[in-house]
């Protein structure tokens, strides 16, 4: 190639330099007189659609355009000006490195020894911008890969290259690009021949996504995961089928992410989103997010981000509560992000209960809330033991009634038994004003006690009472079960941070053994030490080509030591011969270790050792504190809700400390007042009603036929001779019914019969007193004596 003569448009021969690097169509050399610009030369005559491209390219540079691209400038032609294309000129990219030395952990570490991941986020977000810019233009990059872009390790500015390879859009002609990387390529075109492809804005969308999540994921392949189903799934099968490996929907995928991984949840809602809607089934007719999305996301990202407050080299998003990085230091042990040379603390590690004893204490405190209980009500006064003065007439009316209504009763059952037994007069004589003191003093009885207002008064404050006691238990019943709710809750929260403090007590004696293993598998860590210098990607490995090395370095398999350590037969496109020449490779490099028994742990070793236990303090303190934080809202909530509580059992007691004090006088007082008499007894009364019941069958029995008539006494002559001359006797106009008393409801004594003559004694409101045959008195309706 050094013998073709090349000639640029004026005819000027360009002379090359030194060959700078070589690919699969062509070689880059240096130009001895320009050193700001290189030259590519193809191996061969490209195809005449090319050269025009290039052409058109050189002739139509955008402004500005190298500080996106290595754009086209010059034209190189073969032999003379306007011979055939075989070449042009570009601007030459010093200090820039291949992105994939960024992402991939074991060479970043040596490629990028200060960058973390807010330099990672700032490449995605200067990626997203030149795609951008160059969408802008009506150009794709079309062959998306992790080698046509370089960055600065200076300041993450990206720069394209490879720039030929580009879609161009040349008015209305459009200059295709005919290469692409299966990994980067959407699941609809997988398979597919690139000749005569347009490429749309969404094809490149799904290859910039691609490219951004390696940055983010620190080289991770958003469709390389571990798969539960049937078949080997490689990263091409995964893109044909849509299985995103880190999206919400892999697990009804088969899809699970490798063991040491960056969960999605990690970026914010929308940056995530994104990714979920470039890797959708759907987005292949929905369309893809375009470069300017990521570029917003990736910006609000950035600004987004914060540092961990115990080791600086660790950035994350500020709405995650723990430092992811140092969450995978502490359960994987891998550190992805680390200061330059593993620098740690020099003065080593120490850790002791002095350090969280303030929050230990604050924790104590909250645990234990000052409740406010509910204050005692005063004593209860004693209720008088007598009734207020107009209850106690009230009750004293009734007694009145009832005592008129018992001698009322006595008496009339007294003259009842007079009457029946004795004499009809006599008996009259106290009958009928027992009667009606009966009568009248049943209708004031019965008056005064509905009228009277105690038993009401009694009832009413009873129902109050009730209720107050009812209220106020419930009262007391939810403040108890709310002090067992605060203890039970705080017992849990005591035995968390108890668990929490005796792992941090268990850091330093943790330290000082894993220091002392350290002294003595000195020899193992050199040789780790020694088998994570060497790189994959830098050694030549039979039957182990460039693609499977970056399948490798995909799943975090980077060094020899990472091939002894790693089962690498779970990488796609690793069957049992590739892992077996793998695993060979790396003990081969193994013999090459020689143990240096003079060298104590290295100075990386120790830091290494300080900063993982450095992390493991910070990380069980911002748990500890985690914990706390809550707490104080928690414990102010609790004294709140104790004060309402102790309100209301307050309350429920004034409640029934009212509806007491609203009792006429006290229990006693009132249960004797409404006490009814003893003649008031149901069984008083019957036992009159007994008694005349009983009067009116001896009654009877005396007057009934065949009994021997009682001994008529002999009234003394002068009485009987007073009475027949006020009285004679009289002959009885009709028939007619003697009766034992002056009414027509009496008893019937004895028939008479018109014309019997009959003996009267006694005249009272028409009634006749007549001396029956029998001897006996009866007395005569005024009807009887009128003539028929």
């Amino acid at each position: 190639m050094s013998q073709t003569l090349l000639f640029n448009a004026r005819g000027e021969r360009i002379a090359l330099g030194p060959e700078l690097g070589r690919g699969g169509e062509g070689a880059v050399y240096a130009l001895p007189r320009d050193a700001w610009h290189v030259a590519k030369v193809y191996l061969s005559a490209p195809p005449a659609e090319q050269g025009q491209k290039l052409l058109w390219m050189a002739a139509h540079a955008p402004k500005g355009v190298e500080k996106l691209a290595a754009w086209p400038r010059e034209v190189l032609h073969e032999g003379r000006a306007g011979g055939p294309v075989r070449g042009f000129t570009m601007p030459r990219v010093n200090g820039f490195k291949p992105i994939h030395l960024l992402y991939s952990t074991a060479s970043r570490r040596k490629e990028f020894p200060t960058a973390d991941w807010a330099f990672l986020v700032q490449t995605a977000l200067n990626c997203a911008s030149v795609f951008e810019e160059l969408h802008a233009l009506g150009h794709l990059v079309g062959d998306v890969n992790e080698s046509n872009l370089l960055v600065s390790p200076k300041d993450a500015t990206v720069r394209l290259i490879d720039c030929d390879s580009f879609q161009i859009r040349a008015g209305s002609r459009v200059y295709r690009c005919e290469v692409g990387v299966p990994l980067f390529t959407p699941p609809e075109l997988q398979g597919q021949s690139f000749a005569g492809l347009e490429r749309t804005a969404s094809h490149e969308g799904f290859s910039l996504a691609v490219l951004l999540f390696h940055l983010l994921f620190l080289g991770r392949h958003p469709f390389t995961g571990v798969f539960a189903g049937q078949g080997e799934m490689t990263p091409e099968r995964a893109i044909r089928e849509f299985r995103f490996a880190y999206g919400r929907n892999a697990r009804a995928l088969q899809m699970t992410p490798p063991a040491i991984h960056l969960p999605l949840a990690t970026l914010p809602k929308e940056l995530a989103g994104l990714f979920e809607q470039a890797f959708a089934p759907e987005a292949s007719r929905t369309g893809r997010p375009g470069a300017t999305a990521w570029y917003r996301a990736l910006q609000g990202l950035a600004r987004a981000l914060r540092t961990c407050p115990q080791e600086p080299t660790h950035k994350y998003p500020q709405h995650l509560a723990a430092c992811p990085w140092c969450e995978m230091l502490a359960t994987r042990g891998v550190a992805f992000f680390t200061a330059p040379g593993n620098q740690a603390p020099a003065q080593g590690f120490t850790c002791g209960f002095p350090d969280i004893e303030p929050l230990w204490v604050e924790a104590q405190r909250l645990l234990s809330p000052k409740l406010t209980a509910p204050v005692p009500v005063a004593p209860m006064p004693a209720l008088p033991d007598w009734l207020p003065e107009d209850l106690q007439a009230e009750v004293n009316r009734v007694r009145q009634a009832s005592l008129a209504m018992l001698v009322g009763g006595v008496l009339a059952t007294v003259g009842w038994w007079v009457l029946v037994l004795a004499s009809s007069r006599v008996g009259q004589l106290i009958l009928v004003p027992a009667c009606t003191l009966l009568a009248s003093a049943s209708v004031l009885w019965w008056k005064g006690r509905r009228d009277l207002r105690l038993p009401g008064l009694m009832a009413e404050q009873q129902e109050l009472l009730r209720q107050a006691e009812s209220g106020l238990a419930a009262a007391q019943a939810e403040y108890e079960r709310f002090k067992e709710e605060l203890n039970r809750l705080g017992e849990r929260a005591r035995q968390l941070l108890h668990g929490l403090r005796a792992e941090y007590g268990r850091l330093q004696p943790e330290y000082e053994a894993e220091q002392r293993r350290q002294l003595q598998h000195r020899e193992a860590l050199q040789r780790e030490q020694f088998l994570r210098g060497v790189l994959i990607e830098d050694q030549e490995i039979e039957g182990i080509k460039q693609g499977l090395k970056s399948n490798l370095v995909r799943w975090g398999i980077e060094s020899a030591y990472d091939v002894l350590k790693e089962d690498v037969r779970q990488v796609p496109g690793f069957g049992a011969v590739r892992s077996a020449r793998l695993v060979a490779w790396a003990k081969e490099v193994e013999k090459g270790f020689r143990f240096d028994p003079s060298l104590a742990v290295s100075e990386a070793e120790r830091r290494a050792l300080v900063s993982h236990f450095l992390h493991r303090k910070a990380s069980l303190r911002s748990r500890l504190e985690a914990e706390v934080a809550p707490l104080r809202t928690w414990s102010q909530e609790m004294v709140k809700r104790s004060g309402e509580l102790a309100a209301k059992v307050e309350g429920a007691q004034q409640m029934k400390m009212r509806a007491t004090l609203g009792m006429p006088a006290a229990q006693p007082a009132m249960d004797a007042a409404l006490k009814p008499r003893v003649w008031e007894d149901p069984r008083c009364v019957l036992g009159l009603v007994a008694a005349v019941v009983l009067g009116g069958l001896v009654g009877l029995m005396t007057r009934s036929p065949g009994r021997t008539e009682p001994m008529t006494v002999a009234r003394p002559l002068v009485v009987q001779e007073q009475v027949e001359h006020e009285l004679p006797a009289e002959v009885l106009p009709q028939d007619c019914m003697a009766r034992e008393r002056a009414t027509t409801v009496a008893p019937v004594l004895e028939r008479l019969s018109a014309g019997s003559r009959l003996e009267v004694v006694a005249e009272e409101s028409g009634w006749r007193k007549v001396v029956l045959a029998s001897g006996r008195e009866g007395w005569t309706g005024p009807g009887c004596w009128s003539a028929p």
